[in-house]
């Protein structure tokens, strides 16, 4: 691996670099740069591809930093924290966690920053194929149990099946409080019994991250970001 990252100095290492080197295969912005480094993975799990995401402002980590980072976090995988295997500190700015608990795909984010990079299964030689998403276009019932920041992820378990996941908050997303979510004293329910008086989103982020669960319904539009989030009434 560290090999592999000496290899993609001449490919990445800096803003938007890894876009435009030779060998990194790119594809809608996105860089795979383990058509040209190898393929990483932890031991005993498959090798994946490795990719150095396209941030909406344009900025893209190098090749050369996105295996120096996976690299770093597969080490440190003995201390990381949950069964999501979070690792906190990569590198000494980066957050990089398992996409989901069951899976394998790695996501890794640096906190105040667009820079991102992930892993995903492995396009045989091929540019990187569309993230596979998870609800895409579906309403769900869940329990928010937290969020990484640096990730921009909500975690929260699936009422259906108890597995737990991370989805980004779409950046103009609706909350609605039932009881617990916005000051207040009286309950403001629809006749589903869904909360609907609006909150800040940021409401919704700071009682999960003070290790307040929140039941809600939620709504995820056609790229995997929660769209909506109506708190559930408990009496």
């Amino acid at each position: 691996m560290k090999n592999a990252a000496v290899e993609q100095a001449q490919v990445g290492g800096g803003q938007g670099a890894a876009a435009g080197g030779s060998g990194a295969e790119s594809s809608g912005g996105d860089v795979n740069c383990g058509k040209h480094g190898g393929r990483p993975g932890a031991p005993g799990r498959p090798k994946m591809d490795l990719i150095a995401v396209a941030a909406t402002d344009g900025t893209t980590p190098g090749c050369t930093e996105a295996y120096n980072v996976i690299t770093e976090y597969y080490e440190k995988l003995p201390q990381a924290e949950g069964p999501g295997e979070r690792v906190l500190d990569v590198r000494g700015k980066w957050t990089c966690a398992r996409l989901t608990e069951s899976g394998t795909e790695v996501v890794c984010g640096v906190p105040n920053s667009s820079l991102q990079l992930e892993t995903r299964p492995s396009g045989a030689g091929k540019a990187p194929v569309e993230r596979k998403r998870k609800f895409p276009n579906t309403t769900q019932r869940v329990r928010f149990t937290g969020y990484d920041a640096p990730l921009r992820m909500a975690r929260f378990q699936l009422m259906t099946d108890g597995k737990t996941y991370r989805l980004p908050l779409e950046p103009g997303a609706e909350v609605f409080s039932a009881a617990t979510l916005c000051t207040g004293e009286s309950v403001t329910i629809d006749d589903e019994g869904y909360g609907n008086q609006p909150c800040a989103k940021e409401q919704l982020i700071q009682q999960v991250r003070e290790g307040n669960p929140v039941l809600a319904q939620i709504t995820v539009n056609g790229e995997d970001q929660i769209t909506t989030v109506k708190e559930i009434y408990r009496p």
